[in-house]
């Protein structure tokens, strides 16, 4: 892959209305995850570029400003992995390893299911977040699917979410590529659900080396040639971290009470670090007593 290859993302709509289609490169670098492949296991670092590439695929397709957080509740090697994306292609990711159950071989290539739920049990969340934080977060909650991630995602749009959807990932050592083909709300006829099939069909038939080796843009283009697509969307996913001192102030101020700090804590500048990106917050005493008494008359 070329070095000066860039995270891409487009959306087409199929000249007829009836499906829109969406694809996502994205480089696996440093600059696109500050959680490398030396922080965490391959096997995990794989599972957090695949969450990252179907949160991106869905975020782009937000009709208004506001973010979708994905979430993977697990039981095996992985216990959390998430991702936020908003709908200009920002999006943060991080996956934690559960230390009871950690892997042996950080380069050994583990199975969805022996890092999410190798009892079964693992749950797949997924929330949409406005912009406007008066309006209310819309979460949704499903069993995990143990085919993968897409597997899952594409299960919960279709049974929870009653959106016809198809979504497909392909990764190698240095790039992740998604597909989401999903039909549009509209009054479906025998002729129009053909089409889906035949949609999906030629997806299907597209090899995983095909589809890593060649520029997706060009690739879907000439594929759907005779279907006219129409790009409504493109942008450059880019990572972006949204922590800010209040924030981290206000978490603190939710998970903790003033005479529960002990005297070296209630002394001494608080540091705390942000697991997205690393920023590191230096918290004074008196920032945390002023927001306790402010805390205190809300």
């Amino acid at each position: 892959m070329s070095k000066i290859h860039q995270n891409k993302c487009s959306t087409f709509l199929i000249v007829d209305q009836s499906a829109k289609l969406s694809y996502v490169e994205l480089i696996l670098d440093s600059t696109t995850f500050r959680q490398t492949r030396d922080h965490v296991t391959l096997s995990s670092f794989r599972l957090l570029s695949e969450l990252t590439v179907a949160n991106i695929l869905l975020s782009s397709s937000l009709k208004y400003k506001g973010s979708v957080i994905l979430q993977i509740h697990g039981k095996g090697m992985v216990s959390l992995a998430v991702s936020e994306c908003n709908n200009a292609g920002e999006f943060r990711s991080i996956v934690k390893e559960n230390q009871k159950n950690s892997p042996k071989n950080k380069n050994h290539f583990y199975s969805f299911k022996e890092l999410i739920e190798p009892g079964g049990g693992g749950l797949f969340v997924a929330s949409i977040k406005p912009h406007n934080e008066l309006m209310n977060i819309y979460q949704g909650i499903v069993q995990i699917n143990d085919r993968g991630v897409d597997y899952s995602l594409e299960h919960y749009l279709n049974k929870s979410e009653q959106v016809k959807s198809w979504l497909r990932i392909f990764i190698n050592d240095d790039i992740a590529k998604g597909i989401l083909l999903q039909a549009l709300p509209r009054v479906s006829s025998q002729k129009k659900m053909c089409d889906w099939e035949l949609l999906t069909d030629g997806l299907d038939q597209m090899k995983t080396s095909e589809i890593i080796h060649n520029n997706l843009d060009d690739l879907l283009l000439k594929k759907y040639l005779n279907k006219k697509l129409i790009r409504t969307k493109n942008f450059s996913p880019i990572f972006r971290c949204t922590c800010q001192r209040r924030k981290i102030i206000a978490s603190i101020k939710q998970f903790s009470e003033s005479e529960f700090l002990n005297k070296r804590q209630k002394r001494n500048k608080l540091e705390v670090m942000c697991e997205y990106c690393g920023t590191v917050f230096l918290i004074a005493p008196g920032e945390l007593d002023k927001s306790f008494k402010n805390y205190g008359r809300n």
